[in-house]
């Protein structure tokens, strides 16, 4: 009977540990999953939009270099909030290649771009 006891009582304290430790956890570890990327998916679990639809952003800086052979542009602008950015300095690539010839370095630019894949397109500056 005390074996049985003994068995009874190393049972009844595992489930409170665990119960605890579920509750603790919220039941994910804790983890608030709403606002996550979710693998390329937006919050609402809807995949990335294609490139026919993708989203303007504007943002506005001083070109810092031109690589003509490359069609990028490094441009330190300020906060882009479209896109939750701060104030950074990044290199873009360009739709058209004869936009560089509107830049220089030290021109204060207003621009607009893309996001195609793990790429930064600009489609105007001005």
């Amino acid at each position: 009977m005390k074996r049985y006891a003994n068995v009874f009582a190393v049972a009844a304290l595992f489930m409170v540990a665990v119960s605890a430790s579920w509750a603790q956890s919220g039941g994910m570890g804790g983890m608030d999953m709403k606002d996550m990327d979710m693998m390329g998916k937006d919050k609402k679990g809807k995949p990335p939009e294609k490139a026919s639809q993708a989203t303007l952003h504007k943002g506005a800086g001083t070109v810092t270099d031109i690589d003509t052979v490359n069609g990028k542009v490094t441009i330190a602008h300020g906060p882009i909030r479209t896109m939750k950015w701060p104030a950074m300095s990044m290199t873009f690539g360009v739709k058209d290649k004869t936009l560089l010839e509107k830049l220089s370095t030290g021109k204060k630019v207003a621009f607009e771009f893309i996001q195609q894949g793990s790429d930064f397109i600009i489609t105007s500056a001005k």
